[in-house]
């Protein structure tokens, strides 16, 4: 003999409607905590987020030298991008460079704007604070000089040089809870360039720039057959 099945009650279909509403409702609440999330992250990546400073140059800097030749100089292209949203103040750049020969270092600071110029009575631009808005880019010519002494000079023949360049970056003067904990200082952009050759005459009397590039990267072996 077969079993009667079960007649479906009212009580069991309005519980399948709680429980099908209550899935629904789980649904929606999910969703909007997703959207408030994302929400958020788009109003902190678009107004809150702070500076984020990067450095970039180019495969090709110059080599030159001032006041007759005794002051040497290095004149670097650079690029400094802000990925945040408020606005990030760079005070002055620095500069390390180490002769990979002799291991010898000395460091530069920026003092002026713009190439190198030939004519020594040219007018120069000073390098002064840069005030990088949010999503913006600085771009120029950067002449780094030598801190305090500048002698004896670092560059004293051809050969492979280290640099090193930092920000120093100004903090708010009045920092909130984001500037405290999430603020951070740019990473330093370090890159090798080699110098082919030094002619004091050319460099001094002359004002010639020579251009240093960045070293070719060794072929790779060819696969044995």
């Amino acid at each position: 003999m077969s079993s009667a099945k079960p007649t479906p009650t009212s009580d069991d279909g309005a519980l399948a409607s709680i429980a099908i509403a209550g899935y629904g409702g789980m649904q929606a609440t999910i969703l909007s905590a997703v959207a408030l999330v994302l929400s958020g992250f788009s109003l902190y990546e678009s107004s809150f987020k702070t500076a984020e400073l990067e450095v970039f140059v180019p495969p090709v800097i110059h080599y030159a030298r001032d006041n007759g030749g005794n002051v040497e100089l290095f004149a670097i292209p650079i690029t400094v991008t802000n990925a945040g949203a408020r606005t990030g103040t760079v005070l002055s750049m620095q500069l390390e460079v180490e002769d990979l020969k002799s291991r010898k270092t000395k460091r530069y600071y920026s003092a002026l704007l713009g190439e190198h110029q030939v004519d020594p009575t040219a007018t120069n631009r000073s390098f002064a604070p840069l005030s990088i808005a949010g999503r913006e880019t600085f771009t120029d010519t950067v002449r780094f000089y030598p801190e305090g002494n500048a002698l004896p000079k670092l560059v004293e023949d051809a050969g492979d040089f280290r640099f090193t360049v930092s920000l120093v970056t100004a903090m708010p003067a009045h920092p909130d809870l984001i500037d405290r904990y999430l603020r951070k200082s740019p990473d330093p952009v370090v890159f090798a360039r080699t110098l082919p050759w030094v002619s004091e005459e050319q460099l001094g009397s002359r004002r010639i720039t020579i251009a240093m590039h960045e070293k070719p990267k060794a072929a790779a072996p060819a696969a044995e057959k």
